[in-house]
């Protein structure tokens, strides 16, 4: 077996819990491209998170090899395996995620609703689209479906690490919602257990949640484009990161006490009653309602919704 293969489920297993739970139920050419995949993406992110101060002249180069496309740069100069099935088409698609990751490098303060959504496709909707091609999913109007399951779990990820990013001076909470506090009250107001302050970003990180759950519905949508076991997979991995969202609410939307994390007792509830789901719920192909896309002019290609 290819080296970088093992390195690349290695890397899954580490780091993406939740989409290595669900690759069981993936053939082993499907989940080796979605590990390929999801390496590739962890790298970059990886690069925009290290801290250091070449960090931003990396992401600029990577864009402007991918851009230029030559590749086999990539690895050579920065030791990044760009996965072969990529399409050509998603070369645009690599480019938006990277402008998201140098977005998160300025230090975030979003205002609007409409910041929120745009980010989240940048660094989520964008692996959706990617993972269509990993998945051997070529139907356009499905890849508007994977968009909207990408930009739903990077909203829940948000939930979940409220905390943690303001400590690194970022509040992906619409200001406009929290009553634009700073990263640095955030982190205080957790430290000091100040309730006016706590209670108000839970109700952010609720209205976050309500935001959340329609485009998880309008990820679902998009199952029935995809072969059976594969629906599967991606089912049980939108429902395990979803859990995070649920535990949350159970928590009252406590996020000053630390991340939410699933159990593996959670993982197999999930997994079951998702497989059954999937065997006895008739999915109809249905169209995409462009409204969750209002914000996203000028980045995606959604002619077929409603």
């Amino acid at each position: 077996m290819d080296c970088h293969v093992d390195d690349d489920k290695i890397v899954l297993k580490k780091n993406g819990k939740s989409f290595h739970w669900a690759g069981k139920f993936l053939n082993k050419e499907c989940i080796n491209r979605a590990a390929e995949l999801y390496s590739f993406c962890r790298i970059l992110d990886d690069i925009a998170d290290s801290g250091e101060s070449n960090s931003h002249k990396y992401l600029i180069n990577i864009k402007s090899i991918i851009k230029k496309n030559t590749i086999t740069e990539l690895e050579n100069i920065y030791s990044i395996k760009y996965p072969k099935f990529l399409k050509s088409s998603s070369k645009k698609v690599v480019i938006d995620l990277i402008d998201g990751l140098i977005l998160d490098q300025k230090g975030v303060l979003f205002k609007q609703e409409e910041e929120l959504i745009r980010y989240s496709y940048h660094v989520a909707g964008t692996v959706g689209i990617m993972m269509c091609d990993a998945l051997k999913c070529d139907n356009d109007l499905a890849k508007s479906f994977a968009i909207d399951l990408g930009i739903a779990m990077q909203l829940t990820n948000i939930a979940r690490d409220v905390l943690e990013d303001a400590k690194m001076g970022r509040r992906y909470l619409p200001g406009s919602w929290v009553q634009n506090i700073s990263p640095k009250e955030i982190v205080l107001a957790a430290k000091t257990n100040d309730l006016k302050k706590i209670h108000m970003i839970s109700k952010g990180i609720k209205k976050l949640l309500i935001l959340a759950e329609q485009y998880y519905l309008s990820g679902e949508k998009g199952f029935p484009f995809l072969p059976f076991n594969t629906r599967v997979a991606i089912s049980v991995a939108s429902g395990v990161y979803r859990e995070i969202g649920v535990q949350l609410e159970n928590e009252n939307f406590n996020w000053q006490n630390g991340r939410q994390i699933t159990s593996i007792f959670s993982k197999i509830k999930i997994t079951l009653f998702k497989t059954f789901k999937e065997i006895f719920y008739l999915r109809n192909k249905k169209k995409h309602n462009s409204k969750l896309h209002i914000y996203l002019e000028n980045l995606v290609n959604d002619k077929k919704g409603n």
